[in-house]
């Protein structure tokens, strides 16, 4: 998505000039170096003015912690997220003509030119120089998640379904009801109750190396649902045994229990297919939110991974380091 030109006022910061007679004050200073790029005061006073056009242009600002903290965020989480900055530029740098070809289409796109652009930050009090390196450093984390983080961002159904039932369903006093899948494994086919166990453990250890619950239950089962894909039905917790509500209560969807049972009531997995509740018009409207919600949380765990081995590639100072 392109980003838009900033309609919303904001109130930049204030910084006051000393008199004649009052104390020296620093103008500038250097508070970090990432290789061969510095991070100067200035930067950092730049980074505060410019913080409400930033959260609309970096498409990774987003679950920072000093966007957490907006205009509260202190000196240090700033300096770290610009030595972030620096190392996702250097790694993925934007020429000028890149810059310009970007803010080209945001012209075209909004039907502005760029004195117009010009003359509507200036009303919002950001300065074009600061949208310039925003662009570049906002396309440049695009380039990031393009060829580094996307592909190994994947939100499932049952990831969204999930979240929905541990924060929403779970808290309210609609009963769930589980879809469940199940591989019974009875002693009386199997010359000892340890046998019957070692056939179960394998079971397990098969299904979580990839082989589907369905064609494992096949195989290994006596349950007669085996041939038919497994499927145990749909019970709420109180319909079922109290050995099997006891296992699904830590189950998410489409995870398997571990083995459990006795010598007495033979071996079992169960898998639990799908959650229903009354709620489920509920999770209609919301699981959109959901996925989104899910996916910025992966995109800035992935980024946080990247960041880490540059970091550790990297020549990092901090002003006050030894």
């Amino acid at each position: 998505m392109k980003p838009q030109v900033i309609l919303a006022a904001f109130v930049g910061l204030s910084i006051t000039a000393s008199s004649a007679q009052a104390q020296p004050v620093v103008i500038e200073r250097l508070e970090a170096s990432i290789n061969s790029t510095l991070i100067l005061l200035s930067d950092v006073v730049r980074f505060r003015e410019s913080l409400g056009l930033r959260s609309q242009l970096d498409p990774l600002f987003s679950g920072t912690p000093v966007a957490a903290a907006g205009a509260k965020a202190t000196d240090a989480e700033i300096i770290q997220f610009l030595v972030d900055d620096k190392l996702i530029s250097q790694q993925f740098p934007v020429s000028d003509s890149e810059v310009d070809q970007e803010i080209n289409s945001i012209l075209a796109g909004n039907r502005i030119n760029r004195d117009q652009l010009k003359d509507t930050l200036r009303a919002q009090g950001y300065t074009y120089e600061d949208y310039y390196e925003l662009i570049r450093s906002s396309s440049a984390k695009r380039n990031l998640i393009d060829r580094d983080i996307r592909t190994k961002v994947s939100i499932s159904d049952d990831d969204v379904k999930n979240y929905f039932y541990n924060r929403y369903a779970k808290k309210g006093s609609v009963p769930l009801s589980f879809k469940l899948k199940l591989i019974h494994i009875s002693q009386e086919n199997y010359k000892s109750a340890q046998a019957a166990r070692d056939t179960a453990d394998r079971a397990l250890k098969e299904i979580r190396g990839g082989e589907s619950f369905e064609e494992v239950a096949k195989r290994v089962s006596d349950d007669p649902s085996a041939q038919t894909g497994a499927d145990f039905g749909t019970f709420s917790e109180d319909q079922v045994s109290p050995l099997i509500r006891e296992q699904i209560k830590k189950l998410k969807v489409g995870e398997v229990s571990e083995v459990f049972g006795t010598p007495q009531t033979g071996f079992f997995l169960v898998k639990v297919a799908d959650i229903e509740s009354g709620e489920n018009s509920h999770f209609e409207k919301v699981k959109g939110e959901i996925r989104g919600q899910l996916a910025a949380a992966e995109y800035q765990r992935q980024l946080q991974l990247w960041l880490e081995r540059q970091r550790q590639a990297a020549f990092i100072h901090l002003a006050g380091q030894s």
